[in-house]
């Protein structure tokens, strides 16, 4: 740095952080666990590179989305094994962007009615994910990297949820006696 500039040209000094990968997962899937992974080709998901169905969301009312597979036994999403993700390299844009701890400050964010409407329903989060959230919200405070979650478009549909009504609950079928 010399007298008349006062940016400093040292490589050695380090740049904040952008964005959520700079919050380690330390090795946890939590997220590729019972939750439905929503796919978006306007974001560059290739449909035809991904295992997919129809799903029906709460965040899409009224029609159907494609999702990736979940395998039937255990819920999970199918590309995950034993040690991660089977295409981390060309996961979908939701898996890009995800991160718990978004998920936990944007709840804190909401206003206590919405949080406890969107709580109650049931459909909204996994009680593992969230508290996994909560635990990397802190990990990201203690880190000084609480500013890299943006939290606007997350709090949006958490709003929009919460005027949604709840899902209607699923009765099973009764037998017809022979």
């Amino acid at each position: 740095m010399d007298e008349h500039n006062t940016t400093s040209t040292n490589s050695d000094e380090r740049q904040p952080p952008r964005d959520q990968n700079a919050i380690p997962c330390d090795g946890c899937v939590q997220c590729c666990r019972n939750d439905q992974v929503i796919l978006h080709p306007e974001a560059g998901d290739d449909l035809g590179f991904y295992m997919w169905e129809p799903i029906i969301s709460a965040l899409y009312p009224g029609r159907a989305v494609p999702a990736l597979k979940r395998d039937p036994a255990t819920g999970d999403c199918v590309y995950l094994v034993e040690t991660g993700c089977t295409i981390h390299a060309r996961r979908p844009s939701v898996c890009r962007r995800f991160h718990c701890a978004r998920t936990a400050l944007a709840l804190e964010r909401v206003p206590r009615r919405v949080r406890k409407i969107l709580l109650r329903r049931g459909d909204v989060f996994d009680d593992a994910l969230l508290a996994r959230g909560r635990d990397r919200l802190r990990r990201a405070r203690e880190m000084g990297l609480e500013q890299v979650l943006d939290t606007d478009q997350q709090v949006a549909a958490f709003e929009r949820i919460a005027e949604m009504p709840p899902p209607k609950p699923i009765t099973p079928r009764r037998r017809q006696a022979p």
